[in-house]
Formats: structure tokens, sequence, C-alpha cells
């Protein structure tokens, strides 16, 4: 397999799509979780081609806003399995996250089944795990290779110890301050709740594949991701640029972790 493997990034804000493209993402990924599918919104995400990335969570209330993004032969990722189910009824050009655990070959190939033209790989693998996943050719494969690993999604907001809550989510003066849970061992994890209630919490280090991306191209790695939801927009800009000089054969540096498994979170 070449090197060729393709270069994109996940934002949290269409705004940040045209940096990142200059950085030299050629495929976007929008995180949606926050975003209403407005006419004019679904309009210009497919002609910019830009990809809505789902919820992990998806309850009865969660459909009028989720269900939208998913229009036949257009490209949605889906975080769960009901999601996949109605992407292939209507003809999506589906992607499974990472949160869809797949760990061997026989879960790629039912996924595929399913529907799956790709599936994300866990961050919870090991480089050797997931290029073995990719030389099994069973589905085609994306791997996040700069970013924070979501640890948790709570389904309670994390922020109603902190303040009062009304229940009105959407219009929370704090969700958009930084806030971080302290770990028994003293890592501050990052939290982030969305307009639902929900709160994502995160490492507080990125895992950083950035020197293996070599590895995981030759190993047949169809697309390498960096993430500027979980980082920031200038963190993700250097995590491409390095991406990019370690798939032309030059050496770069690490700016995270290698796995979760140095975290001691499983």
């Amino acid at each position: 397999m070449s090197k060729n493997s393709e270069l994109c990034a996940l934002v949290r804000s269409i705004d940040d799509v045209p940096v990142m493209r200059a950085a030299g993402a050629t495929r976007i990924y929008l995180d949606v979780i926050d975003t209403q599918p407005t006419s004019e919104l679904l309009a210009r995400v497919a002609e910019e081609g830009i990809i809505p990335v789902l919820d992990e969570v998806c309850r009865e209330a969660d459909h009028a806003r989720v269900d939208p993004w998913l229009r036949g032969g257009m490209p949605a990722a889906v975080g769960n399995v009901s999601e996949l189910a109605l992407a292939r009824e209507c003809g999506a050009l589906v992607e499974t996250r990472s949160c869809i655990p797949v760990h061997n070959t026989s879960t790629l190939r039912l996924i595929g089944d399913l529907g799956a033209r790709l599936a994300w790989l866990s961050p919870e693998l090991s480089l050797d795990e997931a290029c073995e996943l990719a030389q099994a050719d069973a589905l085609s494969l994306g791997a996040t290779v700069y970013g924070r690993p979501r640890i948790m999604t709570c389904e309670h907001c994390a922020l109603q110890v902190a303040y009062d809550c009304d229940r009105d989510h959407v219009h929370c003066p704090h969700r958009g301050e930084a806030h971080w849970l302290v770990n028994i061992d003293g890592r501050a994890l990052p939290v982030r709740t969305d307009a639902c209630g929900r709160s994502r919490i995160y490492l507080d280090e990125p895992l950083d594949l950035v020197p293996y991306a070599t590895n995981l191209a030759e190993a047949g790695v169809a697309r390498l991701l960096v993430d500027a939801a979980s980082t920031s927009v200038d963190e993700a800009c250097d995590a491409l640029a390095r991406l990019r000089r370690a798939l032309a054969g030059e050496g770069v540096e690490r700016h995270g972790i290698e796995g979760l498994a140095q975290t001691g979170v499983e």
C-alpha cells in the first residue's frame, strides 16, 4: 500500500473549514452535535463536500435534529447502530465513528454488510492492532492520528454539580466556559456539555500517532484524521503540517501520547 492516505480534519465550526483546508486537509468532518440542520447549512455542507459527524447517543427526542443529516447519496459519519440502519434505508454514504467499536475483522465485515463504507478505528487499539485490521482488507478504515480521545459521554450534565441548573441547556451561560473533572490521580479531564445537557469527557492529553502515519498508510488505512474539535485549531494545523512531513518520509516529533494504555484509561 502506498503512503497516499487522505488527510482529514474534524472541526466544530464550519468557519474553521477554510483554515483546515489551507493547512492541508482534503476531507473535512463537521461535528454537528450542537448544530441545527437548517436548510441553508445542509445546502452548504453538501456544496462544500463536508461530512457531518452525528451523535453517539440518539433517543427518540433526538431524531428530529439528527435524522435530517442523513440524505441519499450524501456522506455522513454515524455514532450508533440505529442511525446506521436509517442511513442504509435512505441511501446515505455512511461511515461509522470510533464509538461503534470494531476490534476484529468479523465486526468490520458485519458493519460493511449493514451499509458502512468506512469504519473509524477506536483509539483503544494499539498501532499493531490497527495495522492488522487494515491489512485484513475487510472494510476501508480511518484512524485519528491527533486529538483528545473521548473517554465518556454522560447523559446528565456534569455542570450541575457546580451550578444551579434550570434545565435550559440551550441557553446555559456556563456551557461555553472551560471545565474539567479532576480524576482520582489528579488528571484534569476536559468536559464539554451540549445543548441537550449531555457532557462529554476527554483525555487531558492528545493522542499523537503522527510519527507513525507511514505505518498506518502502508498497512492500508485510507484516511488519517486530525481532530480540531477536541484540540485548538492551531494545534490541529501544526499536526497536519507534521502529518504531511511524516508521509513524505521525514522524521517528526511527537506532541502527545502514543495510546490510551499509557494513561491507565482502559
